[in-house]
């Protein structure tokens, strides 16, 4: 109800004076006094405006739209005063101190002198100042002397997104201008881990995993060089049976005793030289072998027996590098085969981009400069400044004859650790001299049928749709060849609504009510 009350209250005060009974009618024409609507721009707010004629002596009601340039969201609280001054004559001034609705404010003026005046109108609230210098406006004397002509002359090219819907939405725009581009050529790129900056951990021995669950790094652990990761319980070859295990032990330990006794036998006889040395020798040897075999299978028995009892060392397996835990595919107390994959890390400081350049464009591929891309799902754009951040680490000479693409590999830094390894993106790799050239943002274009579109923003609640033909793009910025011009602004947020609005049948009309 209070919308409706303010588009009566809207309707009734701008059109008043188009009202009076000495309104004609003539040749299919209307003659109504002079309608004004102004769209003007401050760092601080945009104004758009309409009324009526000023006219000595009658009020005219102005429907002041402010939008806060900032955030493009209405102003909704504040002090906006009309001011008209000039001709010889006293200033006049005309407030109102709050909002009609959030964004609209009805300052009323009511003017006493006639001639030209300049219009200047002002804002004041706590957080904003503005003052939008309008120009020379006519201030008649009288009703008669402020008619027009007035005739349908819309071509129905201007498409109408009312204030109210733009402050609804996300929405934004900018100014075109001339800007520096730099010269690029696309590609498909992915992220990898760098080389020395990746490792695989596998396992030495087969055996089962001793590490308690709780002691085992999870995936996304950051772990340190020569950090113990788990430790694995060697297979034993042969039997694992105690009862057997310690009759190999009695056995060696009696062919132990037997060969170093027949060896202490004829060391006695060697001094008394009664026998041969060769016969010592050989007797020194089987010993020897003896006692390998008897300490052999007691470390078999202790194993086992440490096993048995959940107390074996084992054998350690140590982090190669420092970096995040990529992979973990083992758990406690499972075996392993010699040889299988346990562990994968990689250090994410620093990673590569390998960039793809398609053939028919690698001709036209300099030595590169930087390289600019995206990765799906997050709208920062990424840039690697060879010599600053990074460097080329490759450049294919061959074209793969699958994908028909030179493959060009970057080094760069992640610090922030933003980017992780496996992703997908795309990339521009920029080379040559930069040129001055007028430039739109990216995110104004709208693909309509394979044409690049934008929406000019024609006046406050108007906008134009143009179809642009376009040159080398460069860090969100696209070089217009044709289509805009130089000062112009242009949707740059919001566009696809405004799209959608463009497909309306209904002219913009710019004395509507609120």
């Amino acid at each position: 109800m209070k919308h409706l009350s303010l588009t009566i209250i809207l309707m009734s005060a701008i059109t008043l004076v188009g009202c009076n009974s000495n309104s004609l009618q003539e040749h299919g024409h209307s003659h109504e006094p002079q309608s004004f609507v102004f769209t003007d721009y401050t760092d601080a707010t945009e104004l758009f405006v309409e009324f009526s004629a000023l006219i000595v002596g009658q009020t005219s009601s102005f429907a002041a739209h402010f939008s806060d340039m900032n955030t493009f969201r209405p102003v909704e609280q504040g002090t906006v005063t009309v001011i008209l001054s000039g001709a010889g004559q006293p200033e006049e001034r005309f407030s109102v101190t709050q909002a009609a609705v959030p964004g609209i404010f009805i300052p009323k003026a009511q003017p006493r002198y006639a001639g030209k005046r300049q219009l200047i109108i002002e804002l004041q609230s706590e957080h904003l100042k503005a003052r939008h210098d309008l120009g020379e406006i006519t201030v008649f004397a009288d009703f008669d002397s402020a008619l027009v002509d007035v005739a349908e002359d819309s071509d129905g090219s201007e498409i109408s997104f009312l204030k109210e819907q733009q402050w609804k939405v996300d929405f934004a725009t900018e100014v075109v201008k001339r800007q520096p581009l730099q010269p690029s050529v696309r590609a498909l790129a992915s992220i990898k881990a760098a080389a020395g900056h990746e490792a695989l951990v596998s396992a030495p021995l087969s055996g089962h995993v001793l590490t308690k669950p709780e002691d085992l790094p999870k995936v996304g652990s950051r772990v340190e060089k020569g950090q113990v990761l788990a430790t694995l319980a060697a297979r034993l070859s042969g039997s694992t049976d105690l009862l057997e295990l310690e009759m190999s032990v009695q056995t060696a330990r009696a062919r132990y005793q037997l060969a170093d006794s027949e060896r202490q036998r004829l060391q006695k006889l060697f001094n008394e030289q009664s026998v041969a040395k060769r016969r010592l020798l050989e007797a020194e040897s089987n010993a020897k072998v003896a006692q390998a075999e008897l300490q052999a299978a007691q470390k078999r028995l202790r194993q086992t027996r440490q096993q048995a009892a959940g107390d074996a060392s084992g054998v350690k397996l140590y982090a190669p590098i420092s970096g995040i835990l990529t992979a973990v595919n083992i758990a406690s107390g499972s075996y392993v085969e010699e040889g299988d994959a346990l562990f994968q890390l990689i250090d994410p400081q620093t990673l590569w981009l390998e960039t793809r350049v398609a053939e028919a464009d690698s001709g036209r591929l300099g030595p590169p400069e930087r390289v600019g891309f995206k990765v799906a799902g997050m709208e920062k754009s990424f840039a690697i400044q060879l010599g600053e951040n990074g460097q080329l680490v490759a450049y294919g000479q061959l074209v793969d004859p699958v994908t028909r693409t030179l493959p060009l590999v970057f080094e760069f830094d992640n610090a922030d650790l933003k980017l992780a390894a496996g992703l997908l993106a795309e990339a521009r790799l920029y080379h040559g001299d930069s040129r001055l050239a007028l430039a739109v943002p990216e995110t104004a274009l709208i693909d309509d049928n394979g044409q690049d579109v934008v929406f000019v923003h024609a006046s406050g609640e108007s906008f134009q749709r143009r179809v642009l033909r376009l040159g080398i793009r460069d860090q969100g910025y696209a070089e217009v060849l044709s289509g805009l011009n130089d000062g112009e602004r242009v949707v740059t947020t919001g566009a696809y609504l405004v799209h959608l609005a463009s497909s309306s049948t209904q002219p913009a009309a710019h004395g509507h009510a609120h």
